[in-house]
C-alpha cells in the first residue's frame, strides 16, 4: 500500500513538475554551474591550494560569486522564476523558495486522500524528511540556519559554487525508496514485541499511564516487569534550537510547539544560569524514569560533556557514572573540520555499591 500509494504521488508530482520552467532552469543552471566550477574551482588542484594557504577561500569565493551572479540573475529573468514566497510569517513561508512550497503543499494535499492511516502517517513521514532537506539554506548551515539562501554561492564544505534547491522530487524519491526499504527490513527483523512512542515532559510524564491509554496489555507487561534500560542523547546546553529545527513540521502539520519545556535551548546560552538549569532538569528527567525503571537497570546516556556537568547530574539523581565510551563523531551535518567526539555515559543506581 505504501508503495503503490508513492508512485500514484510521484507520477503526480513528475507531471505537476512538467508543467512548470523550474526542471528546465535547473539544468541550465547547473550546466552553467559545472562550467564555471572547473574553471575557477578544479579539483583537487583548488583545494590543495586552499590547504597550503596559497588562496583566501573567503576572499576568493566571494569574488566569484558576486562574478557568477548576473549569469544567474540571467536565467531567473528567462524562465520566470519566482524565489522567495510573497509573505514570511511562518518557518515555511520563510526557509522554501517559492517553486518548492508549492510542490510542498501539492504532496501534502495528496497524502491527505490516503484512505488507510498507516499509510498516511508513514507518507506523511516521507515528506517531512523530504521537506526537512530542502530548505533555503547553504550547505554549511544545515543545523543552524542563519538565513535563507535564494541565490548561488560559494560554499565552504564542498569548496566551489553551489545553489539552492528549486524542487523537491530528488529528495522525495531518496526518501521514498529508503523508507520501503527500511520498512522491508523491518518485516523480515521484527518480533513478536511492543514498540510505543509516547509523548510528554521526560521529567513529569508517568510512562505506565501513558501506556495504558495506547496499549493495555503493553502497559500491564511494563507495569509487571518495568524498564530495563535507556538509551538517550540528551540536548546539549545551548547548542540547538531543536523546535527551529523542526518548525517546517510544526507549521506543516500542525503540531503544538512546547519550546518553553525545552532543556538546554539555544536562546538561554552556555552561561552559568544555563548551565544550573540544565544540570536540573536532565536531573529531573533521570529521577522521573528512575519510577518505572527495574531494580539493576542501565542507563547510557550520549553526550558531549566539554563543561563537566553530568558527574553532577548523576548525583543528583542517585545515580552513578560506572563507565565512559568515547564516541568520534565523523559524519556532521555541517561538515565542518573540527575535531568532535562525544561520550556515552554508562549509569546504574548509586546504592548498589558498584566498583567504578
Amino acid at each position: 500500500d505504501v508503495y503503490n500509494e508513492t508512485h500514484r504521488i510521484t507520477q503526480a508530482l513528475k507531471k505537476f513538475l512538467a508543467e512548470k520552467h523550474i526542471l528546465a532552469f535547473d539544468a541550465e543552471l547547473t550546466e552553467a554551474l559545472n562550467n564555471f566550477n572547473k574553471e575557477y574551482f578544479p579539483v583537487p588542484d583548488y583545494k590543495y591550494r586552499l590547504q597550503r594557504k596559497e588562496i583566501d577561500g573567503k576572499v576568493y569565493g566571494a569574488e566569484k560569486e558576486q562574478q557568477f551572479l548576473p549569469i544567474y540573475q540571467g536565467l531567473i529573468e528567462k524562465y520566470h522564476i519566482q524565489l522567495k514566497q510573497a509573505k514570511a510569517d511562518t518557518f515555511l513561508d520563510k526557509w522554501y523558495i517559492q517553486h518548492v512550497r508549492e510542490e510542498i503543499d501539492f504532496v501534502f494535499n495528496l497524502i491527505k486522500q490516503i484512505a488507510n492511516p498507516a499509510t498516511k502517517r508513514i507518507i506523511t513521514l516521507i515528506l517531512s524528511r523530504t521537506i526537512r532537506s530542502c530548505r533555503a539554506t547553504s550547505h554549511a548551515d544545515l543545523a543552524t540556519l542563519i538565513e535563507p539562501v535564494t541565490t548561488t554561492y560559494y560554499c565552504a564544505k564542498h569548496g566551489k559554487m553551489c545553489k539552492p534547491l528549486f524542487f523537491i522530487l530528488k529528495w522525495w524519491e531518496t526518501y521514498t525508496k529508503d523508507t520501503i526499504k527500511r520498512l522491508q527490513q523491518f518485516k523480515e527483523l521484527r518480533t513478536n514485541t511492543y514498540q510505543k512512542c509516547l509523548q510528554g515532559d521526560s521529567r513529569t510524564i508517568d510512562i505506565f499511564e501513558a501506556l495504558e491509554h495506547k496499549n493495555p496489555e503493553f502497559a500491564a507487561l511494563a507495569r509487571k516487569q518495568k524498564v530495563k534500560g535507556i538509551f538517550s542523547s540528551p540536548p546539549y546546553v545551548g547548542l540547538i534550537d531543536y523546535h527551529e529545527q523542526h518548525a517546517y513540521a510544526y507549521d506543516l502539520f500542525g503540531f503544538e510547539r512546547n519550546d518553553d519545556k525545552e532543556i538546554g535551548p539555544l536562546y538561554k546560552g552556555q552561561g552559568q544560569e544555563a548551565k544550573l538549569m540544565y544540570v536540573a532538569g536532565i536531573a529531573e528527567v533521570l529521577t522521573n524514569s528512575k519510577r518505572f525503571l527495574a531494580d539493576d537497570y542501565d542507563v547510557f546516556l550520549v553526550a558531549n560533556d566539554k563543561y563537566g556537568l553530568y558527574p553532577e547530574i548523576a548525583e543528583r539523581a542517585g545515580m552513578c557514572i560506572v563507565n565512559q565510551y568515547k564516541r568520534p563523531v565523523l559524519n556532521r551535518t555541517e561538515k565542518d573540520k573540527n575535531a568532535y567526539a562525544e561520550i556515552i555515559f554508562h549509569l546504574k543506581e548509586k546504592d548498589k555499591n558498584i566498583e567504578i
